[in-house]
């Protein structure tokens, strides 16, 4: 199995949006691009990710469990990231902000 950091990031998308146009547009890549990379990724398993039913693409029990453990990869990824701009001494992590609208 080969499949490619930029792979997981498109599949896993695809299973928050259930749409490859829509996981297209999110991404920035045009619609053919993110089919090619999900058939690529998706031909490196015995068991099938996806399928289609009345032109809607659904995620298998296979593929919900594959797009679970890729948003680990990709959430480990990005800690390592976060860890070499804190060791350079640079700011990183998130910032979550509240607003309550009742407010004066």
């Amino acid at each position: 199995m080969n499949y490619t950091l930029h792979q997981l990031h498109i599949f896993v998308k695809i299973s928050q949006t259930l749409s490859i146009t829509r996981a297209a547009e999110e991404l920035h890549l045009m619609q053919p691009a993110v089919s090619i990379q999900l058939k690529n990724f998706q031909d490196q398993f015995d068991i099938p990710l996806t399928e289609v039913i009345s032109r809607r693409i659904h995620l298998t029990d296979f593929g919900r469990e594959i797009a679970q453990m890729a948003q680990k990869v990709l959430n480990e990824v990005q800690a390592i990231s976060d860890k070499t701009l804190a060791y350079q001494g640079l700011l990183y992590g998130k910032l979550t902000l509240s607003v309550v609208s009742t407010g004066k």
